[in-house]
């Protein structure tokens, strides 16, 4: 294999162009993600490698930047990446080096990833190894993916039967199912984005969690369902909607990041018919794949497991050192600032449940 090089993506359409088709594939790692958060203090890089800048990369990296208060260097983070051709060993060479070069860059101190890789892949097990080192996570290290190849009844068959009895239940208590996408006008929309915070802040009272101010989910769809990343559905009944999700799609995987349910929709089970529906959904348009994305303890977690799937770990977040001083103060910087930023977001009621970077 001849020499890779790297180089900057600077066309979003071409960004996620090449990250829909790569192997180890997550919206995160879509350019809007980057959009999104250069809202919220962080710079987006797209670094790209392979043979040649006009031909689609090998491998991609998402890298958001941010700057630690208080010292000149910076933090870079890798959303559900890298991404690409990474089980290839030159390829995860190239890789490295194009992280390593942001030390020289941009003053990157450490570079955090969490790709969507098992320990039983060569990219997991690579990331397992040096340079790399285990970090703290991010993004959810464990999920259940539904592979939507097999046909409709092999997927009712695969419920749990409490999880299709309630299905049944919501059926015959006349709740059906909404979808709205991109195509929606801006009213309808908008008044799609104000029930859907109004389940979801009422969801994270009720479980403890706390959901962040609605303007950041504006942004998320603003940014995402244009570009026809992003899907809300709701589960109605007479008009009043008493569950909703929301969806990312990502080449031929959909995946469902925030949800929530009134009390009349917990009673009715609407979220179960809700949940079938847009598995189901998302089969006929000709997805592959249904991420449950991530899976929480007790009865979240069971919840989940009972529309059947696969579980999977993957290694979860790593990190590489690329100024070994910079690096060593910082992990002792970083969980005291972490603290802080945690506290802060929660008094102002910002913090995100779910995907956090």
């Amino acid at each position: 294999m001849a020499e890779l090089r790297a180089w900057r993506v600077h066309d979003g359409a071409a960004w996620n162009a090449f990250v829909e088709s790569a192997p180890y594939r997550s919206f995160p790692q879509l350019w809007e993600w980057g959009e999104l958060r250069a809202g919220f203090g962080w710079h987006p890089l797209r670094i790209a490698v392979g043979d040649d800048p006009a031909d689609p990369p090998q491998a991609g990296s998402q890298v958001l930047l941010r700057r630690v208060p208080g010292v000149g260097w910076r933090l870079g983070y890798v959303p559900r990446g890298p991404v690409g051709a990474l089980d290839e060993p030159a390829v995860r060479e190239a890789m490295v080096a194009a992280l390593r070069s942001l030390a020289r860059s941009e003053g990157v101190a450490t570079v955090k990833v969490d790709p969507e890789a098992t320990a039983s892949s060569a990219y997991g097990q690579a990331l397992e190894a040096a340079p790399w080192r285990p970090a703290a996570k991010v993004q959810p290290p464990r999920t259940r993916l539904i592979d939507l190849a097999p046909s409709e009844d092999a997927l009712r068959g695969e419920l749990k039967r409490k999880h299709r009895q309630y299905v049944n239940k919501a059926e015959r208590a006349g709740i059906v199912v909404e979808p709205i996408d991109g195509s929606a006008d801006a009213a309808t929309a908008a008044r799609a984005l104000e029930d859907f915070y109004r389940i979801y802040a009422h969801t994270a009272r009720r479980a403890g969690f706390v959901a962040r101010a609605k303007r950041y989910y504006d942004r998320v769809w603003e940014l995402f369902a244009a570009s026809g990343h992003a899907r809300l559905a709701f589960a109605t009944r007479d008009g009043e909607r008493l569950a909703t999700l929301f969806h990312f799609t990502c080449g031929d995987r959909a995946a469902e990041a925030f949800g929530g349910m009134t009390d009349d929709g917990a009673d009715s089970r609407a979220n179960y018919l809700l949940k079938w529906a847009s598995i189901i959904g998302f089969k006929h348009e000709g997805f592959a794949a249904y991420d449950l994305w991530g899976l929480a303890t007790g009865g979240i977690a069971q919840f989940k497991e009972g529309f059947g799937g696969r579980q999977v770990d993957y290694v979860g977040a790593r990190d590489l050192p690329l100024r070994r001083a910079e690096d060593a103060a910082l992990r002792l910087l970083l969980p005291a600032y972490g603290v802080a930023q945690r506290t802060r977001l929660r008094l102002t009621g910002r913090h995100l449940a779910g995907s956090e970077d």
